[in-house]
């Protein structure tokens, strides 16, 4: 699958939609793909944004879609400039939806290079 070509940019809310794009693309256009939540994040030595995305088929028909999904999610690497994902849970599923948990980290060494 081709990378998705994105602009680094600070804008947190910026990160969802780029992620959205590019679990939309895993899903072959066929899914509709939402931002359900996003909070920011922090520990004592990063900080970053955990999003809750909604990923919902019209029917069953797309079970096996579903599976694929799940399957390929929790090793996609994501393009998202300046950031990288720590973590990936699938919260829940059925044959027609997806609750998916993804948290990301300001990338400290590109945060460093544009400083």
């Amino acid at each position: 699958m081709p990378t998705e070509s994105v602009r680094w940019t600070s804008d947190r809310n910026a990160g969802g939609a780029i992620i959205a794009r590019q679990i939309r693309a895993l899903a072959r256009g066929h899914a509709a793909v939402h931002v359900k939540r996003e909070r920011a994040w922090a520990s004592i030595t990063f900080s970053g944004t955990r999003y809750c995305f909604s990923v919902e088929w019209q029917d069953a028909t797309y079970a096996a879609a579903v599976q694929e999904l799940v399957q390929v999610l929790p090793n996609h690497e994501f393009v998202i400039p300046g950031f990288f994902v720590a973590d990936i849970l699938i919260k829940d599923r059925s044959d027609t939806r997806l609750l998916v948990e993804i948290l990301t980290i300001v990338d400290p060494v590109d945060a460093l290079q544009r400083s």
